[in-house]
């Protein structure tokens, strides 16, 4: 682990050139108590409720009811009193949650220590949190801006954090305490419903990690007795961030972690599709494919909400429903960072992807909040694109609640609904230019010309495919063709991949492309054909589990991309899938094209 920086706070000014900020403290619940101090771990009761909160009644169908639902974070893994999600019109079976149990790694290693934190003395008496009255707002800026005095500042912070590991092992404070929230939450530590509970792939993945940065950013200002603290951000979606950020590069200093990949120092060039296999191009190559990811990520495969941030955690399905930016570029950062699989670890240990590529130590790194407060800020961006991209207005997502521990170590309560507006949370991020935003890939891999579609087998002959283990093209028909502007507003034309299967042990990327055919140079990503891609990370069961196979349903708007291509009259078009990782274990059911309200 990396030593500890022996900066002082003493004189420290502005960290960054803007002007500084103030905010005031959290206020106190009614009955102060510090539960860590007591060094008791977690027992869980639980109930089913109905939207008015009675108790074994049905619930709305389709969706999942969280109303009332602690999703035990904060290092609280298993909540007492926490509720069921309902699924469909009967209420979901009371969730496994006796005890918070130990993450895993694999199917046969668990983490060697536990993610669980102590409890509350009374759950009964937590109370929802609320927000603190401020003056100014605290401003996130980008890390390749940060100054030394900051970085000092920073460094001080997470020394600090790190001593409390030491000498208070269970304070929720605690930069591994910090670190578990992830670890528990993500890697199998208990589940609801007979379903492990998990925050990614899902609805969840936003709101969420805004909240776990939220209060990790309030300890730290807290215990550099700087309320006005903001945390950088990884600025990858700009040519001046698309490299490891220097101020945690810094061998012997808090900010810096020998998990990780050594050959991504040194002022490599990030690659935001990244799933372990190096792109052979030229660096301004690597910028181009990393803005034209993020065009399709942000606006053309996120029209909407339910594209951007995914679908409804779901109890009764296990279908993965992650949004555009859960899959890329967030995965592929977190992988990019981490050591390589395989690979030999510093302390002699076979890597699993350690520190940033594994959802069970992502935390364990730095780095990881500095690349989550700019998958935060592109939900900013995100909105601020215009159209229908606006936030989820359904009370299932909204009524969702977690739990977390303020910077004076009390437990709170929380609601997605309260975290939409991030000046309301005390904070904001410096505009930074979005070039992202005008770099739709117009160039043609095709030269203008239109692939004949009765020279590659139609989509009947192809599917269900057994193994994605090479680049393959197939003709589908179209619901309609020639549609008018008005039609186009009113429902999106969607490319729809479903029951995708495959071992979720490992990394899986494909990437799809329209009217190509398989030679098509899939390292050049900035064409206008290139359509997206489908990523993946490891996803870890309780240990003793065979089954490991992952169900997805991948969607791609393509209303977009038929007018750019210049196929909006064509009522058959080509598609071509590239695998990049994993496609030897890959099978697909089907592919069809839809229309479908946005």
């Amino acid at each position: 682990m990396a030593s500890l920086c022996n900066s002082s706070n003493t004189s420290l000014k502005t960290p960054f050139t803007s002007s500084s900020t103030s905010l005031s403290s959290t206020p106190k619940p009614s009955s102060t108590f510090h539960p860590w101090k007591t060094y008791q771990m977690f027992k869980v009761s639980c109930k089913v409720t109905n939207n008015n909160g009675d108790q074994n009644q049905n619930v709305e169908t389709n969706s999942v009811d969280r109303r009332n639902v602690l999703l035990g974070l904060g290092g609280l893994y298993g909540v007492a009193n926490a509720i069921p999600l309902a699924a469909s019109a009967s209420p979901t079976p009371p969730p496994d949650l006796s005890s918070c149990s130990k993450a895993t790694i694999n199917e046969t290693t668990v983490v060697p220590y536990s993610c669980c934190a102590p409890k509350p003395d009374d759950m009964e008496k937590v109370p929802y949190y609320k927000f603190p009255s401020m003056t100014k707002l605290r401003v996130r800026q980008p890390a390749h801006e940060a100054n030394e005095e900051y970085i000092a500042k920073y460094n001080l912070a997470v020394s600090k954090m790190r001593d409390l590991d030491k000498t208070q092992p269970l304070n929720p404070i605690g930069f591994k305490q910090q670190a578990n929230i992830h670890c528990a939450y993500c890697n199998g530590a208990y589940r609801i419903g007979g379903k492990e509970l998990q925050v990614h792939n899902s609805w969840l993945f936003f709101p969420f990690h805004r909240w776990y940065l939220y209060f990790y950013e309030r300890i730290v200002g807290k215990l550099i007795d700087d309320p006005t603290f903001a945390l950088p951000y990884w600025n990858w979606d700009h040519p001046k961030g698309m490299r490891f950020p220097a101020m945690y590069d810094r061998e012997g200093t808090s900010l810096f972690d020998v998990t990780r990949d050594q050959s991504h120092r040194n002022g490599a060039v990030i690659d935001i599709g990244f799933f372990g296999n190096e792109v052979e191009t030229t660096q301004l190559q690597l910028m181009s494919n990393n803005l034209t990811l993020m065009y399709r990520q942000m606006v053309t495969n996120a029209p909407c909400p339910r594209m951007f941030f995914g679908g409804p955690y779901d109890l009764g399905s296990n279908v993965e429903l992650p949004g555009t930016i859960e899959n890329i570029p967030h995965g592929p950062v977190h992988i990019w960072s981490g050591t390589v699989r395989g690979s030999t670890l510093p302390n002699g240990a076979i890597s699993n992807g350690e520190n940033m590529g594994h959802f069970y130590s992502a935390g364990l790194d730095p780095v990881f909040f500095c690349h989550h407060s700019n998958v935060d800020r592109m939900w900013s961006e995100w909105k601020a694109t215009g159209g229908k991209r606006t936030d989820i207005t359904h009370k299932d997502w909204l009524n969702s609640e977690f739990f977390f521990y303020d910077e004076n170590e009390n437990p709170y309560r929380v609601k997605v609904r309260d975290c939409l507006d991030t000046k309301k949370m005390g904070y904001d991020y410096k505009p930074m230019a979005t070039p992202w935003r005008n770099f739709k890939p117009l160039t043609k891999a095709s030269a203008g010309k239109k692939v004949n579609t009765s020279s590659i087998p139609p989509v009947s002959q192809v599917f269900p495919l057994a193994k994605l283990d090479k680049a393959i093209s197939f003709s589908i028909n179209r619901p309609t063709s020639s549609r008018t502007q008005q039609e186009k507003n009113a429902q999106e034309e969607m490319l729809t991949f479903s029951s995708i299967r495959y071992d979720n042990r490992g990394y899986i990327r494909f990437d799809v492309f329209l009217n190509v055919d398989n030679n098509v140079n899939a390292n050049e990503l900035d064409k206008a054909e290139f359509a997206g891609s489908y990523t993946s990370l490891p996803h870890v069961h309780r240990a003793g589990e065979t089954n490991h196979i992952a169900t997805v349903d991948f969607q791609l708007a393509i209303t977009e991309l038929l007018e750019d291509i210049g196929l909006e009259d064509e009522e058959t078009i080509a598609v071509t899938l590239v695998p990049k990782r994993g496609g030897e274990g890959i099978s697909i059911e089907g592919a069809t094209i839809s229309l479908a309200d946005c």
